[in-house]
């Protein structure tokens, strides 16, 4: 589904990510980790369109994706949630929802439309609270909510543009272990009984271990290391320099 091919980021006389290449099958959920300045985060403003590569390519099912803009390729397929959610804190949670339904539709300057009678409209976002759990916080404003539901959230918003890749930058941050239980057991869900394909980012090695397929190991920009669970807990290069070995 997604090729990431020789991608190269510079920033002025730092090369933040260098000839990183790798491919993601549908269906699957792909971790990568690496310590806080290995290029991660640098990596998914790139397949994500907020940074522009210095060179490589980045496609998806085919298509070229360097050179759009973020919200073209949110419309080509990619949905990506944020570290610090990113989400309208004063409206309520269907309220955001709607807010990605309309923008993914390309209904986001109708002026003359009546949401509260739009029954379609109503019933996807219905539908996005029932799969991710949330129906019982619809009306709730977001700044409400605790960090764990605020996140449930903000990959509602996600599912709500219909992606075929997601992105998860450290879904999991600063929640209890409830809470990172509640998120690991939706991820799987959306991968197993949704057919969702995640590229996920974690430092919590539990939950990249529990999740992940497949594991990309970043190291001052480049890929350390690519394998699953038991390959990189066992890998010397991965145990030196990630997890302390």
């Amino acid at each position: 589904m997604l090729e990431v091919i020789n991608l190269v980021k510079d920033f002025s006389c730092i090369r933040a990510v260098n000839n990183v290449s790798f491919n993601l099958s549908a269906k699957t959920i792909t971790a990568v980790i690496g310590p806080n300045g290995a290029g991660k985060t640098t990596l998914y403003h790139l397949i994500s369109g907020e940074l522009q590569p210095t060179s490589g390519s980045v496609k998806l099912n085919g298509r070229e994706l360097v050179g759009l803009s973020p919200h073209k390729i949110v419309k080509a397929g990619i949905g990506r949630s944020f570290q610090i959610t990113s989400v309208f804190p004063s409206l309520t949670v269907q309220q955001n929802i709607r807010a990605a339904v309309i923008a993914r539709g390309d209904r986001q300057f109708n002026f003359w439309q009546n949401l509260q009678s739009d029954i379609s409209l109503k019933q996807t976002v219905s539908e996005v609270m029932s799969l991710v759990g949330i129906e019982n916080l619809a009306t709730t404003p977001l700044q409400h909510l605790s960090h764990g539901d605020r996140s449930l959230v903000e990959i509602a918003i996600v599912l709500a543009v219909k992606p075929l890749l997601i992105l998860l930058d450290e879904p999991t941050a600063g929640m209890s272990q409830s809470e990172t239980n509640r998120i690991v057991e939706l991820i799987r869900y959306l991968q197993q009984e949704m057919g969702c394909t995640f590229l996920i980012t974690e430092h919590d090695m539990e939950v990249v271990f529990n999740l992940a397929e497949l594991i990309i190991v970043l190291h001052q920009g480049s890929i350390l290391a690519v394998g699953n669970s038991e390959e990189i807990k066992n890998h010397p290069d991965v145990r030196r320099a990630y997890l302390g070995v």
